[in-house]
């Protein structure tokens, strides 16, 4: 709820506060530590009945949900409406979001009788017995005060919008990305100019409109943070500010927070705050530095907001990440246009030998499936930089790469799968797709006639999984049964 996310945030340093209850929500389910959870208050509004065997609703949705309620479960409001009433309904129900204590994308139009509108049949996507209707975007009047410019790694430099605080959707908000210059442009921006701003999807905020229009920022002809010279550069037809110095400390900060993230290098505890701190004190010069921070121990115990114990944490993260797979260590450079999944099906096609994907060429990556020409020169130019090379070189005297053995890299090819319910031998769920995919599999989130495996642990359970799986042929196998299946080594 918008209060408890308020408290929760209250405890929080600035830079670990979420930025609204979804995200806040999202993180806390997710917690390994279910104490953590618990201690969230997260709120369980129930939708939807899936199914309950053995209970007559009378041929009800509204029955359904009183149901739920009878079992103890919140359950979302509702109303039942003719077409006499519904405006006024809708009308009830737009005055009520203002004042709920938690975030609603919309409304529901469901119809009462459940065999009309099951049978009624769906679309690949969605059911035909409901519609769904957003809530138009609230908007509020603003003055733009300044404008941030925030360089990247790739030397990208974004404008971001600074305005007078407004309350929207139930937050304060008070800056908005405005993405490249052609927006700058095109709104005709100013610093004093009167703006409507709104959130897409009710969490990112933007700027609807300049209601003044006065078009006189100015583009720096400097980078923010090292100052050196800027340059407008054109992309698809976008226009877009670059900063042109390879040694620019905020590509440094930016690349590091990339190579450290969680499906790079995975090097727990090293924020963008403690990055930056660490290049300062000259901590960090390189990515090979990260994996020697002991040099520095004395220095950084005594450090703000740090001790002995973040220090042995950090330690320890570092060399935990020592050992890693050739696709997260190649994302982890920080390629352009290469995330995860690029970096794996370029990695299987060259069977994870590093020195073969550093000298290929772009004729060859275009024949890999899903590399595209903008992906094969991205890769070909990084790798054709001495730079980069030696960067490369440095890591790998630390690093050490361990891909799944060779025979049985591909024995997965073609096979669909689908994972439900809790594992055992593996972290989570996350964890088996990435097995999978190494190895030429595909996951997928439903049962089809294309799925190969249904992998879960209550084989027997009457879950939809499952009986569709059932009804369709799918072999359901346990995790163990995976396991022994593809000789998995754990």
């Amino acid at each position: 709820t918008y209060s408890e996310f308020k408290k929760i945030n209250a405890l929080l340093s600035e830079e670990e506060q979420y930025k609204n209850p979804r995200n806040l929500c999202s993180g806390s389910v997710r917690q390994l530590n279910n104490e953590i959870t618990a201690k969230r208050n997260v709120e369980l509004y129930a939708f939807t009945l899936v199914e309950a065997e053995g209970v007559d609703f009378k041929n009800s949705q509204q029955n359904k949900m009183e149901f739920m309620k009878e079992q103890g479960f919140q359950t979302v409001e509702y109303k039942v409406v003719t077409a006499k009433n519904i405006y006024e309904t809708v009308e009830w129900f737009s005055e009520k979001v203002k004042t709920n204590d938690f975030p609603s994308d919309g409304l529901v139009l469901l119809y009462d009788d459940i065999s009309y509108g099951e049978s009624l049949g769906s679309t690949a996507k969605f059911p035909r017995n409901a519609i769904a209707f957003k809530w138009a975007d609230e908007t509020a009047k603003t003055k733009l005060t300044e404008v941030e410019w925030s360089a990247s790694r790739t030397g990208l430099i974004n404008p971001v919008a600074i305005f007078e605080p407004v309350e929207l959707e139930g937050t304060t908000v008070s800056r908005a990305s405005v993405h490249n210059i052609s927006i700058v442009k095109e709104l005709k921006l100013g610093i004093g100019d009167t703006i409507e701003v709104y959130k897409a999807n009710m969490i990112i905020p933007q700027i609807a409109q300049n209601l003044t229009k006065s078009g006189s920022l100015e583009i720096p002809d400097k980078c923010p943070v090292c100052g050196e010279k800027t340059s407008i550069h054109k992309e698809n037809d976008v226009e877009v500010l670059f900063c042109e110095n390879p040694d620019c400390l905020a590509k440094k900060i930016k690349s590091i927070s990339l190579f450290v993230s969680r499906d790079a290098m995975n090097i727990d505890g090293m924020s963008e705050a403690t990055i930056e701190k660490f290049i300062s004190k000259g901590f960090l010069h390189e990515l090979a530095d990260l994996f020697k921070l002991n040099r520095y121990k004395d220095e950084i115990i005594s450090m703000d907001g740090f001790g002995e114990k973040s220090y042995e944490k950090l330690v320890k993260a570092a060399e935990t990440a020592k050992i890693t797979t050739t696709a997260k260590f190649i994302y982890s450079l920080g390629i352009a246009n290469i995330g995860l999944s690029n970096a794996r099906m370029v990695c299987k096609a060259f069977s994870n030998d590093l020195e073969k994907i550093r000298h290929a060429s772009i004729d060859e990556l275009v024949e890999i499936d899903g590399v595209g020409e903008i992906i094969a020169e991205s890769f070909v130019k990084f790798f054709a930089n001495e730079n980069n090379n030696h960067m490369v070189d440095d890591l790998l005297d630390i690093v050490t790469l361990e891909d799944e053995e060779n025979d049985n890299a591909n024995d997965m090819e073609g096979m669909n799968f689908v994972i439900t319910g809790s594992v055992n031998h593996f972290s989570n769920r996350s964890e088996v797709k990435e097995l999978i995919e190494g190895r030429g599999g595909k996951v997928t989130g439903s049962v089809t006639s294309k799925t190969k495996y249904l992998i879960n642990n209550d084989s027997t359970s009457n879950s939809s999984k499952n009986k569709k799986a059932k009804e369709l042929g799918v072999q359901i196998i346990t995790e163990d049964e995976f396991i022994d299946m593809f000789s998995i080594k754990l």
